[in-house]
């Protein structure tokens, strides 16, 4: 574990005096196993187990402990709320102490997840930034699944389209951005050239038409998505429902004439989407020395069908 004692959790979390650090490891594992481990990997696990000396490492897994300690309470949060013993559940309260009210614990619970979340984003933008000093995470499966789309982050898309910079969001945003890049995008630009624009690009012409490619790919995500319950999307963005708190006032697409907003959205969407990968496909033809990997479709001959007395000719 990366965490390993009560004074490492306290780095991380403000915790009393009082808190066993055994009645909350079992929380901390299943967060590294649940949260971190998918996204780097046994192996650069393993190396923020042990003390590190190098200062990039270091400020990474200060980061990934950062993370489990959030998610771990997240999760230990509603056992730690409660007393549990043969004679059943029950909560403890005192004269001088009473529980959490309902709306303070959803409160916590949600702020903890959120903080565990910026700390991942934050984690692998260090470790994407320093291939040399985490060449366990740059050559495992995890970094494969990282780099596998085109918008990857919680920033880019934020920065195209609003989602409060949530990691929350866009994780569950995925699924709709990789339909986007298989049914707008490969068929546009080809295979060869969408995976070599999925590295680092140095051209400013490349630079340029990845970053239009980005912004179709959110125009046409959003499109995609406007009409599904799990997300409340207004004039100030989108996040997912979950993240609202029953008490707190949201405007739904629900009290907004949800038809008429709707459908502004997505044919606005679908147009912008249209515009910049159009914008993006000018940039390729009109620089074919900078990008080598496009191949140019060529048209197909349709065969004309002729209708005769005796058969059918062609």
């Amino acid at each position: 574990m990366i965490i390993k004692d009560t004074p490492i959790l306290r780095k991380y979390i403000s915790v009393n005096g009082s808190v066993e650090f055994d009645n909350v490891k079992s929380y901390l594992r299943k967060a590294e196993r649940n949260f971190l481990k998918p996204l780097i990997g046994t192996d650069q696990l393993t190396v923020f187990e042990s003390d590190q000396t190098d200062a990039i490492i270091k400020e990474a897994q200060e980061l990934a402990r950062e993370a489990v300690a959030n998610f771990g309470y997240y999760l230990y949060l509603p056992i730690g709320a409660v007393q549990l013993s043969d004679k059943g559940i029950y909560v403890a309260e005192s004269e001088h102490t009473k529980s959490a009210s309902d709306k303070q614990f959803k409160e916590l619970q949600r702020s903890f997840k959120k903080s565990g979340h910026e700390a991942l984003d934050e984690l692998l933008e260090v470790m994407e930034k320093s291939a040399d000093k985490f060449s366990d995470w740059f050559s495992s499966d995890c970094y494969t699944v990282y780099k596998e789309l085109l918008v990857n982050k919680t920033s880019t898309f934020n920065k195209w389209f609003y989602i409060f910079n949530s990691r929350q969001t866009f994780v569950a945003l995925k699924p709709n951005i990789q339909i986007t890049e298989d049914r707008f995008i490969l068929n546009v630009i080809g295979a060869n050239l969408l995976l070599a624009l999925k590295n680092s690009q140095t051209v400013t012409e490349r630079k340029k038409v990845k970053e239009l490619l980005q912004k179709s790919i959110v125009a046409f995500t959003i499109m995609l998505t406007v009409d599904n319950g799990m997300f409340v999307l207004d004039a100030k963005g989108i996040h997912m429902k979950f993240d609202a708190l029953p008490y707190e006032s949201t405007v739904t697409n629900i009290n907004l004439k949800v038809n008429d907003f709707l459908t502004r959205t997505k044919a606005n969407k679908r147009t912008e989407g249209e515009e910049y990968l159009k914008m993006a496909m000018e940039i390729v033809k009109e620089n074919p020395t900078h990008f080598s990997e496009y191949e140019i479709k060529e048209e197909k001959k349709h065969l004309k069908i002729t209708n005769t007395k005796s058969l059918v000719g062609l």
